[in-house]
C-alpha cells in the first residue's frame, strides 16, 4: 500500500523503472514478464504481474522496441508542410510505413539556413531505421545538406527525392524535370501555339532550374522564339503566379503577348489563372496554361488545369519500400527515375483543337 500511495501522488507517468523498483527486480525481468518469456520463474512472474495489474501499467511501444534494440521509426524530413505537394508525399509515406509496421517522425527542414550537425545528431540519437528526405536536396538555399545526408548515411539507410548528384551517397528517386517541361511545351506547340512563356521558380534552385532549362531546350528544338521576356522567375506559390503574369504582360506590347503559359507548379498556375481573368482574358481561348504537379485542386480551377503529374504518391511509397529493403539487405545506393505524365484538362485548349495562333 505504501507504493500505491507514492505513485498516486506522482504526477509523472509510470515507467518500467518504477515497476521494476516496486517489484524488486530488474527492468529486463519486467520486459521478459510482459513479453511472456519462459525463462522467468513463476513466483517472480506473479510478483511482477501483480505490480503491473495494481497500477494498470501499459508499456510504451517505443520503449519496448528500444529495449529490444529496435525503434521501427522512419524519419521524414521535408522543406515545408503547408505546400500540398509535400503534404501528399507525407501522407503516402506515412501510410506505407504504417502498413509495414513502422511509425514516422516528421521534421521540417528550415529554408535558406545551413543544415547544422545538430540535425544529424538528433536523427542518430533517435536510433531511426532510416530517413526519407523529401525534396530540396541539391538546392542552393540549403547549404550543408548533402554533407549532412552523407554523414547520416553512415548510421542508417537514406532515400532522397531528388535527381542524382555527384558525391551524394544515398538512394535517389526523381523525375526528369527537364523532359517534363519539354513535354508540356511540345503539347502546346501541337495545338498551334508559337509564343509560349514560362513563369515561376528560380534558376538558382536545382529543380526549378531543370524545368526552366527544359523550357528553353524545347523552344530551340521546335524553332520557337527564345525571348528572355517570355521567361519570368519569381517564386513557387500562387502569389508568385500573379506577379509573374503582371510583369510578363506589362513588359510586352499586346501584339507580342504569349498565347500560352507553362507554370513552374500548380500553385503558380493558380495565381496566374486569377490574374489572367482579372485583366479580362478568356481561358483557354485567349491564353492556354499548363501546370506541374497535378494537385488535387486542378479539377476545381476555372478552367480545370492541365498539369504534369509527377506521381508523388508512388514516389513516396517506393521510397519507404526501398528504405526498408536497404535496411534489411544493406542495399547500396542507386538511382530510380519515374516518368511524368501529362494530364489533359480544359486549360490547355485541347478541346478547341488545332488553332494557328501566330
Amino acid at each position: 500500500m505504501a507504493y500505491r500511495r507514492m505513485y498516486k501522488s506522482m504526477e509523472k507517468k509510470l515507467t518500467i523503472y518504477d515497476i521494476a523498483k516496486e517489484a524488486g527486480v530488474s527492468t529486463a525481468t519486467v520486459t521478459r514478464v510482459m513479453s511472456g518469456h519462459a525463462s522467468v520463474r513463476p513466483s517472480t512472474r506473479e510478483k511482477v504481474q501483480a505490480v503491473i495489474d495494481l497500477h494498470g501499467y501499459t508499456p510504451s511501444a517505443i520503449a519496448q522496441d528500444l529495449e529490444n534494440g529496435k525503434n521501427k521509426t522512419i524519419g521524414i524530413i521535408l522543406p515545408e508542410i503547408i505546400n500540398p505537394y509535400f503534404a501528399q508525399l507525407f501522407n503516402a509515406a506515412d501510410d506505407e510505413a504504417r502498413q509495414s509496421g513502422y511509425s514516422v517522425w516528421l521534421n521540417q527542414l528550415p529554408s535558406y539556413e545551413r543544415v547544422e550537425d545538430s540535425l544529424v545528431d538528433d536523427l542518430i540519437r533517435r536510433r531511426l531505421d532510416g530517413a526519407f528526405f523529401m525534396g530540396g536536396i541539391w538546392e542552393t538555399q540549403r547549404p550543408g545538406l548533402m554533407e549532412a545526408i552523407n554523414r547520416l548515411g553512415q548510421y542508417m539507410p537514406i532515400v532522397a527525392l531528388c535527381p542524382p548528384q555527384a558525391n551524394l551517397n544515398c538512394i535517389c528517386l526523381y523525375n526528369d524535370l527537364t523532359s517534363c517541361v519539354r513535354h508540356a511545351v511540345r503539347h502546346l506547340h501541337v495545338l498551334g501555339h508559337r509564343r509560349i512563356a514560362f513563369i515561376g521558380g528560380s534558376l538558382q534552385v536545382g529543380g526549378s532550374g531543370a524545368r526552366g532549362q527544359g523550357f528553353l531546350d524545347e523552344l530551340r528544338a521546335l524553332g520557337l522564339p527564345d525571348d528572355p521576356a517570355y521567361h519570368h522567375e519569381g517564386g513557387f506559390d500562387a502569389e508568385s503566379g500573379e506577379r509573374a503574369v503582371q510583369r510578363l504582360l506589362s513588359g510586352l506590347e499586346k501584339s507580342r503577348w504569349p498565347t500560352a503559359l507553362v507554370a513552374f507548379n500548380d500553385l503558380v498556375a493558380l495565381g496566374a489563372i486569377k490574374q489572367l481573368k482579372q485583366i479580362g482574358l478568356k481561358l483557354p481561348e485567349d491564353m492556354a496554361i499548363i501546370g506541374c504537379d497535378n494537385q488535387f485542386f486542378c479539377t476545381y480551377t476555372d478552367p480545370p488545369l492541365t498539369s504534369m503529374d509527377l506521381h508523388p504518391e508512388e514516389h513516396a511509397r517506393s521510397a519507404i519500400r526501398e528504405l526498408l529493403s536497404a535496411k534489411d539487405h544493406n542495399t547500396p545506393p542507386f538511382n530510380l527515375m519515374r516518368d511524368a505524365t501529362l494530364v489533359v484538362r480544359e486549360s490547355c485548349g485541347a478541346k478547341l483543337g488545332y488553332r494557328k495562333m501566330g
